[in-house]
This record gives structure tokens, sequence and C-alpha cells, in this order.
């Protein structure tokens, strides 16, 4: 793409993978434009956003550069190894190990134990169908898990993946898909809380509680 009308493919040797190299991206000024934020903050939600897409699929090697400086990168890997290089094994080492299955729900991932608290809900990823979603079914679950074992104005970390049949929710409710719809969003919510709760109740205090 150049100014907006598409150029033709020109040949080029490229090793195995896929390679986006973004340059003089608002060459013409959009009328968009005036409502970015300063370059660093760009920078960082376009980090978060890859960093969204590499959880979610670890057996695919991924590689972030800026102005010609590599950021981080993660070779093709394990979703524990790829979450600890990613969040840290601070978060590993104080997290509980989820696999929980109902009523043709599945979830798995890691929550933090409460003493491992954030001031901030920067933490907090959590995947529908292997798809990176915000819902408020599954905040409310979350905050009703840790409403006896965490501070109000704490916030949990975690990194959950819940699996269903995708006739039972709807993905089109946001424009970038980042907002869901359940068809029965009382059962999700009970089967969310019911897992955590259950993962919460076994914490014991001194334990080792990260698994690989």
């Amino acid at each position: 793409m150049e100014g907006g009308a598409v150029a033709g493919p020109m040949p080029e040797a490229h090793g195995q993978g896929t390679t986006v190299e973004v340059r003089d991206l608002f060459c013409n000024t959009p009328a968009r434009r005036k409502f970015l934020r300063t370059e660093a903050t760009e920078a960082r939600h376009v980090d978060q956003a890859l960093r969204r897409l590499a959880l979610a699929r670890p057996d695919v090697g991924m590689a972030l550069s800026h102005n010609g400086r590599r950021l981080w990168h993660c070779p093709p890997q394990s979703l524990s190894a790829r979450a600890a290089q990613l969040l840290g094994e601070d978060f590993f080492g104080q997290s509980i190990p989820i696999e929980s299955a109902a009523l043709g729900l599945s979830l798995t991932g890691w929550i933090s134990v409460p003493a491992f608290s954030r001031a901030q809900a920067d933490m907090q990823h959590f995947y529908i169908n292997g798809r990176a979603a915000r819902d408020r079914v599954v905040a409310g679950a979350v905050r009703r898990a840790y409403a006896d074992v965490l501070h109000g104005a704490r916030h949990p970390a975690f990194l959950l993946f819940l699996s269903l049949d995708p006739s039972r929710v709807d993905v089109n409710v946001h424009p970038a898909k980042r907002e869901v719809r359940f068809r029965d969003a009382g059962s999700v919510h009970d089967f969310l809380y019911s897992s955590m709760s259950r993962a919460l109740a076994e914490v014991r205090p001194g334990a080792q509680h990260h698994r690989y």
C-alpha cells in the first residue's frame, strides 16, 4: 500500500514466516491522526496487541522491533514457557493452575494467589476459543471469586483460556472483536466462578503454586 493505493507485488527473498513493516503510516495525514497519543504510547499499544497474539499462539515464533531495535523475541514454545517469558517468572511463581470442564465448557490457565495482587488490572488475559476478549460476565466472575480474599482496590492477575461451542457466544458485538456476548451468560459465570473458587480454596501458605 502507498498513499491508499495498492501497489503491485515485488519479488523478495524471505525466510519462512510473515514480516509486517510499517513506514510513514500517516504520510497523507488522515483525519484520525489528531486523536493519536505520543509515539511511545502508540508503540506500547502495538506491543500489547502483539503480546496478546503471542500468548494465543505459542506454537508460532513472534518478534517485535521498533525503530530498528528488537524489543522482544519469542521462539515457538510451550504455552507455559511463552507465558513465563511475556508475563514474567514472578507471575508463575505466584500462580495457581486451573483445569476445569463441565457442561460443554472448558477452562485452562493460571490465576494468581491473593498475595500477588496488583494496583491495576494490567495483567489480566482472557481468551475465548483462542481469541483475546473482554466481557462483563468474566469480570464479574473474577471479582466474585476473589471477593473474600482480595481487597477491593487490588486486582488479581490471570491467564485463562475458555473453550466452548462457537454457537454459544457472539463475537460480533464489538468492531474490534474484543467484546463478546454469551448465549447463556449465567451458566458461563457460574462455571468460571466455581472453577476459580475451587482453585483458590486449595491455596496453602508457603506452597509452590506454579506448574509447567
